[in-house]
Formats: C-alpha cells, structure tokens, sequence
C-alpha cells in the first residue's frame, strides 16, 4: 500500500527536474560493434544476480508543499518515523500593524492529503503531534531526510493543548500568544522581502510520537500545505483610536520544506540475503548491486563456456526479481508499483546527493520499466546499456558509482511538451518483500546476446 492520490505541487516539482534528468534515447546498442560480414546468432542466459540489501542516505525529501509526517512501525521492517519542517513566509507586502498591537489568535491548520496504514483498525489512532520553532533557517542545501538534527528546532512546544491527530481531514491547533508577538514585532520593511523575513521567522518543525515500544501499526500523514495555513488574528489601534480586529495569513512550506526520517530497517542488512530481499521506499533498506561483483559474475559464466568477454555483443540484458504471494491481499498492496536500478550520482564535492533511473528506463515498456507483475509475480528491468557497458570496462575503471540500487520510481508527463519523466520515488513509502538469493525463484540478470567470431 502507497500513499494514494495526486500530490498538488508535485508536477510543478518535477518539471523544475526535467532537464537535469531527460534522456537520450539509443536505440543502436552494440550495432557499432558488429561488422558487416558477421552471421549473427543470439543465445540466452541466466545468471544469478549478486545482490546485497544496504540502506540508502540522503534521500531528496524537499517535497513541493507537502509533508510527511507519522510513523509505523512492522515486525519486518521496525520504526520508520517522519518529522517535517517549513518555512512560514507572509502572504501580503503591504501591512498595517496599526499602535498597541495584541494578539487575539495564532492557528497552525494543517489540511490532510492522504495516509498510509499498514492495517484498517490503524486508520483513527491517536498520534501526538507537537509544533517547534525552527533555529536554522530553510535553504537548498536542506534537502535531505537526514539534513536536519533535534538541535535544528527549538526544544519548546509552541503548541496549546490539541496535540492528538486522529487522522481526520485536518489538525489544526494553537499556537503560543508569543509566538503571534513575534511575528507583530518582525519590521514591516522585514515583510516586504521573503529571504529577509525567513531570517527573521525560519519557521516550525512538527514532531510525531513513536508507536508504543513493542507494538505493530501506526499511520503516516501526508498534508497539503498549499492548502494550510498559519492564521494571526489581532487587535490594533487605528489613527483616530478607535479599536480594530485584523488577520494576517502565512503561507506554509512557500518557499522551502522538508520531511525528517528515520528508518529502523539497518539490521535487515546483508551481503548475502539468502532469506528475502526486503524494501522499504524513501530512506528505507534497497536491494543493492555492487557493480565489481556483478561483472565478476558475468566473467565467471563466460568463462565457464569459454566465452571470450570482449566478444559478447548484448541484444538484451534483464533483471528479474521474483516474489511470492501468500494469498494476502493487503499485504501485496503494499509493494512498490515499479522499481528499477538507479545510481547515486553525488555532485559539488560530494554534497550534493542524487538517486536517477539508468538510462533503459526512457526506452523500453511497461513490462520492463520495473513495473509489478501480479500474474509472474515479479519485478523485471531492462538493463541492456549498463551490462555491455560493465562487459566493455576494465575492471580497474569500475567505482562504487557504479553501483546500482534498486528503487522504486515514479513517472511523469509533461503534457504542454508531450515528454515523459523517470524519477527516483521520493514522495511515497511502500513495503516490499522479494525473493532470496537461496529461494528457488532467485534474483537473476537475463543475457540475450550474441558471440562475434
């Protein structure tokens, strides 16, 4: 089961990524390596895939006005937990505070999008929330689930009282009069620019109980904050002193948010997961492929039929990642929609972290874009360029940025240029369980390929 629904902002998000991630498509993989006069005769083979489970690091959270914020916890899996910080930035330019301000209201209101639960008697728990006031202000370089820690906000709860959520289609609670206080007390020249005011107000960072220790179950929340808001209601003294009522309304995650998670799936790692092969979506434990060990692999079987490596012209090349149902229906609807092998791209000396779909993703179907197979029971990725790309290099060119992690993935379509987009998935949580290395239907990477002679 995923998070459901159409996410508002997200297109806007995912557009901002377009170029950095649009595709060439090559359609001519190997034909440059095959002379005119050669006979072309294609074989197959399987190959069982060396495969480790690892757990990913910094995960995109910034999500275009949504959070996330629950947590849940599963035998399986353990304690995945989610936090989330905003900026709060003014919706007008122009004010007029008036003299002797005070304030009547301040109301954070929170509009729900869509949950996750692992069961249906976890759909109206109570969950403890609790609002924060933000040290640091919000930027591009926070963007990450790990980049901030618990001294980043304030240790105070700003929020009166109404800290239980029960999942209903808002939470909406008030804030501390103070904290009204220091918005009036903000410059008005401070409201005229969003980056001033952010140094000002950086915002709230909102905190979610555990699940009692020992206990399954749990609901993550995802709000929509452009739909939210922060609501000031105060009472001013005008130029003839006569008292007035006024409302001023925030904007909520405008200009930066970020969702905070942990996943408590580490002890599900493994160099060797004979038992299964666990995934979590965002943070959570990934299937990993280190690249060394799968050519390893494939220079192992071509030289058990005596196949000279550089003489393999790959037609086609898959992985294939089998499972198995329990008749339980719920439990499947948990599983990733589709997944497929990114690598982790780091940019600007390391700082800057990235997980992007291998290039196959633009130019196969539906079928081999990672997408679930109910009827096989099976996940399967074309992965043709990376293989006769991994056969072509010497062994000494190949780094950990070769590596593979499987992920889930989302698509979009841009409908004003009619091109699709392949993202790393870093909007939902999903849980998966796959079949072991030692299962009788194992990971495997498929080779169609040809010997040039």
């Amino acid at each position: 089961m995923r998070l459901s629904g159409v996410i508002p902002g997200l297109a806007a998000l995912l557009t901002a990524f377009c170029l950095a991630s649009c595709i060439t498509i090559d359609r001519t993989i190997g034909s440059s390596m095959v002379p005119a006069n050669q006979d072309i005769t294609l074989h197959t083979a399987t190959i069982d895939l060396p495969v480790s489970l690892k757990m990913a690091d910094s995960l995109q959270t910034a999500i275009s006005q949504n959070i996330t914020v629950g947590a849940i916890r599963t035998n399986t899996f353990g304690l995945f937990h989610s936090d989330a910080a905003m900026s709060v930035t003014p919706s007008y330019d122009t004010l007029n505070f008036g003299h002797n301000p005070t304030v009547r209201s301040l109301t954070l209101n929170l509009v729900a999008d869509t949950t996750l639960i692992m069961d249906a008697s976890q759909r109206y728990i109570h969950q403890n929330f609790y609002v924060h006031q933000l040290n640091v202000e919000l930027d591009s370089t926070l963007i990450y689930n790990n980049s901030l820690s618990d001294g980043d906000y304030d240790p105070e709860v700003i929020s009166k009282g109404g800290f239980v959520y029960t999942g209903g289609d808002s939470y909406s609670v008030k804030i501390k009069e103070e904290i009204g206080r220091r918005l009036l007390q903000i410059p008005k020249s401070t409201y005229d620019s969003v980056d001033l005011f952010m140094k000002a107000f950086p915002g709230f960072y909102i905190h979610c109980d555990d699940p009692e220790e020992g206990m399954e179950g749990g609901r993550l929340n995802l709000f929509d904050l452009s739909a939210s808001t922060l609501t000031l209601t105060y009472e001013y003294d005008d130029d003839e002193g006569d008292r007035k009522t006024n409302t001023l309304i925030f904007q909520l995650g405008g200009k930066y948010c970020v969702n905070v998670s942990t996943a408590g799936s580490r002890f599900l790692e493994s160099d060797d997961p004979a038992d299964g092969l666990f995934m979590e979506g965002l943070c959570g434990i990934k299937p990993h492929i280190d690249a060394l060990r799968l050519k390893d692999a494939i220079n192992a079987w071509a030289a058990s039929r005596q196949i000279p490596v550089e003489s393999l012209i790959i037609a086609k090349a898959t992985f294939n990642f089998p499972f198995e149902y329990d008749g339980d229906p719920v439990a499947l609807e948990r599983y990733a929609d589709n997944i497929f092998p990114c690598k982790r791209k780091a940019t600007g000396a390391g700082k800057r972290i990235r997980y992007t779909p291998i290039d196959e993703i633009e130019q196969t179907d539906d079928v081999e874009t990672g997408m679930i197979n109910r009827s096989k029971l099976e996940y399967r990725s074309n992965v043709s360029i990376y293989i006769q790309d991994l056969i072509r290099r010497d062994r000494s060119m190949i780094t950990a940025a070769d590596d593979l992690w499987m992920m889930p993935t989302i698509t979009y379509y841009n409908s004003t240029n009619g091109e699709t987009y392949y993202y790393a998935d870093y909007f939902y949580y999903d849980q998966s369980v796959l079949n072991g290395t030692a299962a009788p239907r194992h990971p495997v990477v498929t080779l169609t390929y040809s010997i040039l002679k």
